[in-house]
């Protein structure tokens, strides 16, 4: 509804390369014509918010502000913005005033893009990497929404690319990852909002995908072997399609564990030092740092701060996958519901023959 108290209808609008929300006074369908002008969603965690659009990008500044202090902090000062041009978002930045900035200080705040919406590519990148593990010396990247697995073995001089197509949906990507991954002694887990799957190597190099459970969680964690789901702990305010901004409450249990032997999400106390972390950044033993960031690169960071990238568009193998998909029917723990359904032969009357 209108500030006047008009009615208001929000559609979600696509066009070619770009998708936006749009209000209008009567509920429309199909196509429009429409005179706007576009402004970036700096949150689009909103339920159900227009996809991400992709164009050509014809520059890129970055926006430096001069900041004073002020009692509870600092301030930009209006008007001091300088426009600096550059060739990649910086990623080892200061975008904050910090311990040392002073009085009339330069500090970015942010990169200025200019893109061409009418001249987006005619085809995506051939992968988007979006979270990555680590497990002695396989790094392994799983695609952002696509159900794309990538292995990499660095044990050799060259690093040996293996790829895996995996019998799983394609997820939209809300953010940087839909999926989140984490190695084990024995695998591999692989976890999202609607399912738990878990990928077992043989042998012969062959990759068995088992699902586990069809519920989920955004938030996972590995802690001495056992995969942990984590839920909300405080409320918060989010934008929903359907109602405007709404208030979402805590996960009444912080905390929950998959039990493997009954393949169930059970509560769970602890461990109290568990949290979250990002699903694009790994960390191995000798304290080299992998990451990625929705490219087709994989970064590492040694602990001298030297850099390199692997890339994951190279040649590759691509291996065997097999399925096992779980039968409910046979889970010992829906026997009580597969019994309340299931016809008892011993109490079927057999046809009487018709009498000659």
């Amino acid at each position: 509804m209108h500030r006047d108290g008009r009615l208001l209808w929000l559609h979600l609008v696509y066009g070619d390369g770009w998708s936006a929300q749009w209000w209008a006074d009567t509920p429309t369908n199909g196509e429009v014509t429409l005179t706007g002008t576009f402004n970036a969603m700096l949150n689009d965690f909103g339920v159900d918010a227009p996809p991400r659009v992709h164009g050509r990008i014809r520059s890129m500044h970055l926006v430096d502000e001069q900041v004073r202090p002020i009692e509870n902090g600092w301030t930009t000062i209006d008007g001091t913005d300088r426009l600096t041009e550059i060739d990649a978002i910086p990623v080892a930045h200061e975008w904050w005033p910090s311990k040392d900035t002073e009085d009339g200080d330069f500090v970015s705040s942010g990169v200025l893009i200019d893109i061409d919406l009418d001249d987006n590519p005619s085809s995506l990148g051939p992968f988007a990497a979006g979270a990555v593990t680590i497990r002695g010396n396989s790094i392994w990247v799983m695609h952002s929404s696509d159900p794309v697995l990538v292995q990499v073995d660095t044990a050799g001089a060259v690093p040996v690319i293996t790829r895996y197509l995996l019998p799983l949906t394609i997820e939209p990507s809300a953010d940087r990852w839909s999926r989140r991954i984490h190695a084990v002694d024995d695998g591999l887990w692989i976890t999202s909002e609607h399912d738990i799957h878990l990928c077992t190597i043989s042998p012969e190099g062959e990759l068995n995908v088992e699902r586990y459970t069809t519920e989920g969680s955004w938030t996972t964690a590995v802690h001495e072997g056992q995969l942990y789901l984590l839920g909300w702990t405080r409320s918060s305010m989010n934008s929903n399609r359907r109602h405007g901004v709404i208030r979402t409450y805590p996960d009444e249990q912080r905390v929950r564990l998959l039990d493997l032997a009954t393949r169930r999400l059970v509560p769970a106390d602890g461990p109290d030092d568990i949290r979250a972390t990002r699903a694009d950044r790994a960390t191995a033993v000798d304290g080299t740092q992998w990451c990625v960031d929705g490219t087709d690169m994989l970064r590492r960071i040694d602990s001298d701060g030297t850099t390199s990238n692997i890339d994951l568009t190279a040649e590759s193998e691509t291996v065997t996958v097999r399925s096992t998909p779980p039968d409910a029917f046979a889970d010992p723990a829906n026997a009580d519901v597969v019994a309340s359904i299931t016809v008892d032969v011993s109490r079927l009357v057999p046809k009487t023959p018709p009498n000659p």
